[in-house]
């Protein structure tokens, strides 16, 4: 069983509730779990691998994995989230490193490319378009591990002290990580104007930016 979260910890009491009913047998508590981490978790899954049939069967796997390992989970001072995200981590790796992946690569999924709706506006919707496809390609051009701290950071919303421990690294190594993936994405969008302007102005409406662009 898992050790209350220390004093301090900003950890939300309807999770802390939820695991110990979980870790206690309630299946309607982890199914509780599992509704408010799944999305978070699918859209990870899915920005690693490409293709949506196979992300909704390493999430199942994911949460199969979590549901058995739960009694031995144990409050570090951040989300569960965190946790279930390390474990979707690991899944993955598991994935790609597998002969199944090497020999039988899944044919990539149509991408979804919502954009803005603003129908009244099909210009602006194409401008806002373009701009969620330029940063959407830069970013693929970072490294594994710039891309994956900040999808966690600025995507997914997770707080460093998470995303330290999703990418198991120290929390100074993040931030560190987190500064110099920043200047690589910047440096990349440098040949489309628009993100040129958004990245001099300051990082933020970029970052705003990473929202929209297309799992």
């Amino acid at each position: 069983m898992s050790a209350a979260p220390l004093a301090g910890e900003a950890v939300d009491p309807e999770v802390v509730a939820l695991v110990e009913r979980a870790q206690g047998g309630d299946a309607q508590a982890f199914a509780d779990l599992y509704d408010r981490y799944v999305d978070q978790t699918f859209a990870y899954v899915y920005r690693r691998v490409g293709h949506r049939q196979l992300a909704e069967d390493l999430v199942g796997d994911v949460f199969l994995r979590a549901y058995r390992r739960l009694s031995s989970f144990e409050w570090q001072g951040v989300d569960l989230g965190a946790w279930i995200m390390t474990i979707a981590r690991n899944r993955v790796h598991d994935h790609f490193k597998s002969a199944r992946f090497r020999l039988e690569r899944p044919t990539d999924d149509v991408r979804d490319d919502p954009g803005p709706s603003t129908p009244d506006d099909p210009e602006r919707v194409a401008v806002a378009r373009d701009l969620t496809r330029a940063l959407g390609q830069a970013l693929a051009r970072l490294k594994d591990e710039h891309r994956e701290v900040i999808e966690l950071r600025f995507v997914h919303d997770l707080s460093v002290a998470e995303t330290a421990a999703v990418m198991e690294r120290s929390v100074g190594a993040t931030k560190a990580l987190q500064y110099r993936a920043l200047r690589a994405l910047a440096t990349e969008v440098e040949g489309h104007p628009e993100l040129t302007r958004l990245a001099t102005t300051g990082l933020g409406g970029l970052l705003a930016l990473l929202k929209m662009v297309p799992l």
